[in-house]
């Protein structure tokens, strides 16, 4: 390779966006599905949610707990992100990841997609789970039901250690589409109390 070629080769690489270079569907192993299903039978758990649900409250009001939440707020999209820390281990966060998926489902949601990317970033490797959940398909009064629109649930690892769970609710803005349902009353089912 010529000197010239080495630094175009050298800039337009630096200049290139960086790609995942692993994309899959996410599946749960039969292993990974059992684990998570004892999870959520245990005390451990039901304690955690209830944690993570203190936290979200007690952030609202602007104080600080043992659980780290942060708030997202805007017209069309809310939610909230949960930062890792020791209050989880790394397979209770990715529990909670899948429980709050299913506490979602459980509100008249279909996934749409599930998928994992891996990124190779220029000092660090980031992992990105997704589930992605649509309403199903309802009709009232001649409008698309659309619950609380969108929800987008996604983990985040950093060279390989989890680093946050992200939940939003992302409204269509639509006349075909009835008005979101308030996004208190989701927060309200997704931290119901577990039925042990």
């Amino acid at each position: 390779m010529s000197f010239f070629d080495s630094i175009v080769d050298k800039l337009f690489n630096k200049q290139s966006p960086k790609t995942a270079f692993i994309h899959e569907v996410l599946k749960r192993s039969n292993q990974e599905v059992k684990a998570y299903e004892k999870w959520k039978g245990t005390e451990q758990a039901g304690s955690l949610m209830a944690d993570i649900e203190r936290g979200y409250f007690m952030k609202k009001q602007g104080i600080v707990s043992a659980v780290e939440v942060h708030l997202l707020d805007s017209q069309y999209s809310n939610g909230f992100a949960i930062s890792f820390n020791d209050q989880f281990s790394k397979e209770s966060f990715n529990h909670v990841f899948d429980f709050l998926k299913e506490r979602g489902l459980e509100q008249g949601y279909k996934l749409s997609q599930g998928d994992r990317r891996v990124l190779d970033k220029e000092t660090y490797e980031e992992t990105i789970e997704k589930w992605y959940l649509k309403p199903q398909a309802e009709v009232l009064a001649g409008l698309s039901d659309q619950k609380f629109g969108n929800i987008l649930i996604e983990k985040n690892e950093i060279d390989r250690k989890p680093s946050y769970i992200k939940l939003m609710a992302n409204v269509y803005q639509d006349r075909l589409y009835t008005k979101a349902k308030p996004f208190s009353e989701l927060i309200e089912q997704l931290f119901k109390p577990i039925e042990i």
